[in-house]
C-alpha cells in the first residue's frame, strides 16, 4: 500500500489536502501534525477522516519540525492513540513509554538523517522486539552499499518492516521493499512539499511503477547509470510489463563512474534479471561480459545486459536504433537501397557508448565521419578505432558538416537550457541535426537547428526503438509500442518546449 504524507502549517490545509488525498484514490494518508505551525487540535483534526491515518508527529533529530516540548508530544501520541487512529508512529526510544492501547498498530520507527549506521541490523532487531505491528527504518544512504544494507533488513526481520533509504541513490528500496514484505511506501502528494530526500510522488509510485503490484515474486529489471533521475526507461518499461501481463518491474539504480563491476557483485542477491546501461557504463560494462552480440563486438559498447544461466550476456540496441533513426528521419533510404547517409559529411559530438555505436554504424554505411570531444584523447582513441579523423572541441561549432549529432549529456533534463554548440554550428545550407537526448524531446540544440532551416531528428524514436528491443531481449516478447509512445509522451508532456 501507498501511504501518502501530508503536512501542513494550518489545520484547514491539513483536512483540505486530506479530502483531496482522498479523493485521488489514495488509501492510507501520515498526517505530519508537526508541521503544524499552532497547538495540534487533534479532535478537530480527526473529527473526519476521509482515509485511514498514520499519526505522526516527527522531531528535528528525526527529519521533522516539531517545535513543542517533548513530554507534550508524546502527550499527543496517547491523545491519539485514545481517539482510535489507525496507525500511531512511535520512535525507537519512545516505543517502550507509550503502551499499546485500543485497535491503534503501532509503528516502531528509527530514523537517521545524518548517515546508515554499521550497527542497522541490531537497531532493525530492537524496533521488533518492541511490540511492533510494522517496523520502519529510514537512513540516509550515500552509497549503493548502504542502500542495499537498508533492502536487506526486510527479508531478516520477524515483524512487516518498512525499509526505506533515503536520497537519491536509494530511491529503489522505497519500491523494492513490497517485494521483500514491506507493508507500504511513503509518497509526496502536494508536489510543493518534500518530506524526505529521494520521496517519489504519489502519481510517480503508484503510475510509473505500479508499486501496489509489486509482490515476492516480482522479477525485477535495473536501469544503472549517473545521472540516473532523469532516465524514463522505467516508466515505459514497466507500464509495458504491466500491459502484457507481467509481473515485473524495473527501478534506476545510481552507480557512479567506475563503479560498475563492484556494483553488479553487490546486486547478486537481487538476482536482477537484465539491465538497462546509460552513461557512463556502456563501455566499462564490455570487459564484464560472458558472451556479446556482433554490436557489441563492433562497437565497443554495451547497453544491455541480460542475465541468462548466471551469465552476463551483452547487447547494443541503440546501435541500430540509432541507423534506422536517422535515416528515417532523412526520409529514409533510396530506391536502389542505398542509404542517405553515404558520402555525407557528418559531425559527431561526444565519445561515450552512443557515440561509438553512431560512429561505427555510420562508418559502415559509408559517411565521412568527424569525432569532437571536450577530452581530445577520447575523441582521438574513438576515431583511431572507427578510422576516421577528428577536429579538437574548440573548432567544432567552424567545422563544416551536413549532418551533426549530439552524444553528449548538455542539454539534458534538468539543464534543458543548454547545448553543445552555438548557433554558429548550423551555418550550412540543408543540414541535418540529430539529438540523442529524449529528455527533453525538443532540446536547445534542436530549437537552434530548426530556426536556422536545419532538418531536426530527436531522440525519441531511438530511445522507444532501443527499448523496445531491450524489451524483446528481457522477456521474449514484442514491446507494446503504443504504450511505451504513450507513456512517454505523458512522462515528457510538461518539458516538451
Amino acid at each position: 500500500m501507498i501511504c501518502v504524507t501530508i503536512g501542513r502549517g494550518r489545520h484547514s490545509s491539513l483536512a483540505e489536502e486530506w479530502n483531496a488525498a482522498a479523493e485521488a484514490g489514495v488509501e492510507l494518508v501520515e498526517l505530519r501534525v508537526d508541521c503544524l505551525r499552532r497547538e495540534p487540535d487533534l479532535k478537530r483534526i480527526l473529527a473526519k477522516r476521509p482515509t485511514p491515518l498514520v499519526f505522526t508527529i516527527r522531531r528535528g533529530a528525526d527529519g521533522g519540525i516539531w517545535r513543542g516540548t517533548e513530554d507534550r508530544r508524546q502527550a499527543l501520541l496517547r491523545e491519539a492513540i485514545a481517539l482510535g487512529v489507525d496507525y500511531v508512529d512511535l520512535e525507537m526510544d519512545v516505543a517502550s513509554k507509550i503502551r499499546r492501547f485500543g485497535k491503534t498498530k503501532r509503528i516502531v520507527s528509527y530514523h537517521n538523517v545524518k548517515g546508515t549506521p554499521a550497527e542497522l541490523p541490531d537497531i532493525a532487531e530492537q524496533c521488533d522486539e518492541m511490540d511492533a505491528d510494522v517496523v520502519k527504518v529510514a537512513t540516509n544512504a550515500q552509497t549503493l552499499t548502504e542502500a542495499l544494507r537498508v533492502l536487506d533488513l526486510g527479508p531478516r526481520s520477524q515483524v512487516p518492516t518498512v525499509t526505506i533509504a533515503m536520497g537519491e541513490v536509494g530511491f529503489f528500496t522505497r519500491v523494492l521493499g513490497a517485494k521483500f514484505g514491506a507493508p507500504l511506501s511513503y509518497a509526496g502528494f502536494n508536489p510543493e512539499r518534500t518530506f524526505a530526500p529521494g520521496m517519489p510522488s504519489y502519481p510517480v509510485l503508484k503510475r510509473d511503477y505500479f508499486y501496489d503490484q509489486v509482490n515476492a515474486e516480482t522479477q525485477v529489471f535495473a536501469v544503472v547509470g549517473d545521472p540516473i533521475q532523469q532516465s524514463l526507461s522505467p516508466a515505459i518499461h514497466n507500464a509495458s510489463f504491466r500491459h502484457l501481463g507481467l509481473n515485473a518491474v524495473m527501478v534506476p539504480l545510481l552507480v557512479p563512474a567506475g563503479s560498475i563491476e563492484a556494483a553488479l557483485k553487490e546486486l547478486e542477491w537481487l538476482k536482477i534479471a537484465g539491465f538497462s546501461v546509460t552513461i557512463p557504463h556502456k563501455e566499462d560494462l564490455v570487459k564484464l561480459l560472458d558472451q556479446k552480440d556482433g554490436a557489441v563486438e563492433r562497437t565497443g559498447s554495451c547497453n544491455t545486459l541480460v542475465i541468462q544461466g548466471g551469465k552476463k550476456v551483452g547487447h547494443n540496441t541503440d546501435y541500430r536504433a540509432a541507423m534506422d533513426t536517422l535515416e528515417k528521419g532523412m526520409g529514409g533510404l533510396t530506391v536502389d537501397g542505398a542509404s542517405p547517409l553515404l558520402e555525407k559529411q557528418v559531425l559527431i559530438l561526444g565519445a561515450g557508448g552512443v557515440a561509438r555505436s553512431i560512429a561505427f554504424g555510420l562508418a559502415r554505411r559509408g559517411a565521412s565521419l568527424t569525432i569532437s570531444n571536450r577530452h581530445d584523447e577520447r575523441a582521438t582513441h574513438l576515431a583511431e578505432e572507427v578510422g576516421c579523423r577528428t577536429v579538437s572541441w574548440s573548432q567544432r561549432a567552424s567545422t563544416l558538416a551536413e549532418i551533426l549529432i549530439n552524444c553528449t549529456p548538455v542539454g539534458m533534463h534538468p539543464d534543458v537550457d543548454d547545448t553543445p554548440v552555438p548557433p554558429a554550428a548550423f551555418s550550412k545550407p540543408n543540414m541535418v541535426a540529430f539529438d540523442t537526448i529524449y529528455h527533453p524531446e525538443n532540446t536547445m540544440f534542436l530549437k537552434l537547428a530548426k530556426e536556422r532551416g536545419a532538418t531536426t531528428v530527436n531522440g525519441v524514436d531511438m530511445f522507444i526503438a532501443q527499448a523496445a528491443e531491450q524489451f524483446k531481449l528481457y522477456t521474449g516478447r514484442d514491446a507494446p509500442l503504443d504504450v511505451m509512445r504513450d507513456t512517454l509522451k505523458r512522462k515528457l508532456g510538461p518539458i516538451r518546449e
